[in-house]
C-alpha cells in the first residue's frame, strides 16, 4: 500500500525530530561525562591539592572559577611578593589547566589575585596570562639564532612570532608560578638581545 505525499512529509519531518532529540541527547551526555571526569582527576578544585606532587592549595575564589570553571590545578603558590604595585601586596597564583570543548582548547593559564598585606578587606585584583609562553620583544639586530644560542633546547623554545609587534613567542617547559619567576631573572641578564619581557593575556573562551 503506497503511502500519501502528505504521509511522507510528515515521516520525514517525524525522523529529523528525533535525529535532533538523539543529538541533544548525546551532547548532553559527553558534556555530563567530560565534567565528570575532570571533577575526579588529581587536582580537581575540591580535592585542595595539586596534580604536580598532591601539594595543597588554597581555595579558588568565585572571581576565577567563573572564568574557569572546569579547570585542574597543576601548580599553586602563595604569599608572592609583587614589587610592580606601589603598595605593598602579596600574590596568589594558581597555574589551572583549562578545559574547553575540545582538546586544542586546553591550554595552562596562570591565574593571579593581588592582595594589600595585612588587608584582607581590600580590593584584590584578579589577572589571568597564559602560563607556558611569553613574548619577547628583541632588540634591533639581535637574531633568533644568537638567542637559541644562550637558551637551554630542553627548557625553552621559540614556536612563533607576534606578526604585529615582532615579538617572539618563547614556550617554558617549567610553567609553574616559581618556574616563570625563574625564566623571567633569565631573560632580564639576556638585555643585549632582549629588550622586553612580556606575559601573554588570557581570556575564556566564549
Amino acid at each position: 500500500m503506497a503511502i500519501s505525499k502528505n504521509e511522507r512529509r510528515l515521516s520525514i519531518w517525524i525522523g529529523i525530530a528525533i535525529g535532533i532529540t538523539l543529538s541533544s541527547m548525546l551532547v548532553r551526555y559527553a558534556l555530563q561525562k567530560k565534567t565528570q571526569q575532570t571533577n575526579e582527576r588529581p587536582g580537581n578544585y575540591k580535592s585542595l591539592a595539586c596534580a604536580v606532587n598532591g601539594t595543597p592549595f588554597d581555595p579558588i575564589p568565585e572571581q576565577i572559577t567563573d572564568h574557569i570553571p572546569h579547570g585542574i590545578v597543576i601548580y599553586f603558590e602563595s604569599n608572592q611578593s609583587n614589587s610592580k604595585w606601589n603598595k605593598s601586596t602579596t600574590e596568589k597564583s594558581w597555574t589551572i589547566e583549562s578545559a574547553g570543548s575540545f582538546r586544542s582548547e586546553r591550554l595552562f593559564v596562570l591565574a593571579r589575585e593581588i592582595s594589600s598585606v595585612g588587608n584582607e578587606n581590600s580590593d584584590k585584583q584578579y589577572l589571568f596570562h597564559r602560563s607556558s609562553e611569553l613574548y619577547l620583544l628583541p632588540n634591533e639586530g639581535a637574531t633568533l639564532e644568537q638567542f637559541e644560542k644562550l637558551i637551554d633546547p630542553e627548557e625553552y623554545k621559540v614556536i612563533g612570532e607576534n606578526s604585529k609587534s615582532g615579538e617572539w613567542i618563547l614556550q617554558i617547559k617549567d610553567f609553574s608560578p616559581n618556574g616563570l619567576k625563574k625564566t623571567k631573572n633569565l631573560l632580564s641578564n639576556m638585555d643585549s638581545l632582549i629588550s622586553k619581557v612580556s606575559m601573554i593575556p588570557w581570556a575564556p573562551f566564549k
